[in-house]
């Protein structure tokens, strides 16, 4: 075998495995941003559920007065 034919061999593995974990990366960060937004929905939905409780809770006492 040359020796620029297995330069050119060992380059093009190193560029496909840098392109392989980019890719994985990109894939593990957008996977992540999906999961975190949802629960970040869940919390907010939760946060209102709870303010709106507790709004009613105190006009019911500041009516009281």
């Amino acid at each position: 075998m040359e020796t620029t034919s297995l330069i050119n061999e060992i380059l093009t593995d190193i560029l496909l495995g840098c392109f392989s974990l980019a890719t994985l990366s990109w894939v593990f960060v957008g996977v992540q941003m999906f999961l975190n937004d949802r629960k970040h929905e869940k919390r907010e939905q939760e946060k209102e559920k709870r303010d709106a409780e507790y709004h009613a809770e105190r006009m019911k006492e500041f009516l009281k007065k």
